[in-house]
């Protein structure tokens, strides 16, 4: 099929627009999910933060179960959305993710830390705590910029 490079009219313009608009509206929709999927990732984040600051069998559960719960999401956002939207997408989302995982990286040396100076073990799940929270509140703000950057029109 041979393209021509003949200029499109306004009603052609308009209504490829509104396609496009109609397009990305559809996909910023991916953004909006139910309450228990920000959770879920809280509950990732937490496992993966949390384990570490507990004896090696702990851990490697904690990994295992963390894996197993992403696969879980992963599962259900194919077959929910037909895709599964990583968080390192262009647009707003990229540096919120690398800011969130510099946040988790540094719960996870902190865990590791106080680990070897053999902290209680409420002050690991008080660190898997925070890591739940604010894996599960970074979840709802970045659907928020996922979704907002869809909704712009180009």
């Amino acid at each position: 099929m041979l393209m021509t490079r003949e200029p499109l009219s306004p009603a052609e313009a308009r209504a490829a627009l509104d396609t496009l608009d109609e397009t990305r509206a559809r996909i910023a929709a991916l953004g909006v999910c139910p309450p228990w999927r920000h959770a879920a990732f809280g509950v990732i984040m937490a496992l993966l933060v949390g384990g570490t600051g507990f004896p090696l069998p702990i851990q490697t559960s904690a990994m295992a179960l963390a894996f197993g719960l992403m696969a879980v999401v992963f599962v259900y956002d194919r077959r929910r959305y037909g895709v599964f939207i990583n968080g390192y997408r262009k647009g707003a989302t990229r540096p919120f993710t690398f800011a969130l995982l510099g946040v988790m990286l540094g719960l996870l040396v902190l865990q590791i830390w106080l680990r070897d100076r053999h902290a209680a073990d409420v002050v690991h799940l008080a660190i898997a705590a925070v890591a739940f929270a604010v894996g599960t509140t970074a979840s709802v703000i970045w659907a928020r910029l996922f979704r907002r950057d869809l909704e712009r029109r180009v």
